[in-house]
């Protein structure tokens, strides 16, 4: 009987050891697959941002541009020395979906196209810091971790620039993700 009660004992420690493992590799692929698609997002607010300094006639709109490349180019620096540590494939641009918002931008001008890349933006900053953030919660990795807090600063002061842009043009925003 006690023989029985300890294999019953060791069963479970395996299952749970088992099960533990299993978790801490679906991590790691959710972080690899976290640091993929952020890249991919770096890539499409450089783009938005080239394009913006080319069709916005809004010093506001402009200078946020500026900041966007500046700033998107550092964030993506700050994360490819975690990327090649940790194996990941880094992608050659953005998804698809940035590619077709990129074109319907292009296609844009003047303050039609001040106030659809305000919008754009207005949507992807929010998206981007509830990823942050989300990742932040989730993720074990504590050098990832790190890499995620500073960014999630930066997406924020994003989100709150372009509100800002946002509210002067008599666009609304809905509330900050983490507020």
């Amino acid at each position: 009987m006690k023989t029985l009660k300890l294999h019953a004992v060791a069963v479970a420690c395996a299952l749970c050891c088992g099960t533990g493992f299993v978790r801490a590799q679906d991590t790691r692929d959710a972080d690899k697959k976290f640091i993929a698609d952020t890249a991919q997002d770096n890539m499409a607010e450089v783009n938005y941002a080239k394009l913006a300094l080319q069709k916005s006639q809004d010093k506001n709109v402009r200078d946020f541009a500026t900041k966007m490349i500046s700033d998107h180019e550092m964030l993506a620096a700050n994360m490819k020395p975690l990327a090649m540590k940790l194996g990941v494939k880094m992608p050659s641009g953005p998804e698809v979906m940035d590619h077709v918002k990129y074109d319907e931008l292009k296609m844009k001008s003047g303050s039609s196209f001040d106030h659809a890349y305000v919008e754009a933006m207005v949507k992807d900053h929010r998206d981007d810091l509830q990823k942050m953030i989300d990742e932040e919660n989730k993720t074990t990795n504590p050098e990832l971790k790190l890499v995620v807090a500073k960014a999630e600063k930066v997406i924020r002061q994003h989100a709150e620039m372009i509100d800002n842009i946002a509210h002067m043009g008599g666009i609304q925003t809905p509330p900050l993700p983490g507020m």
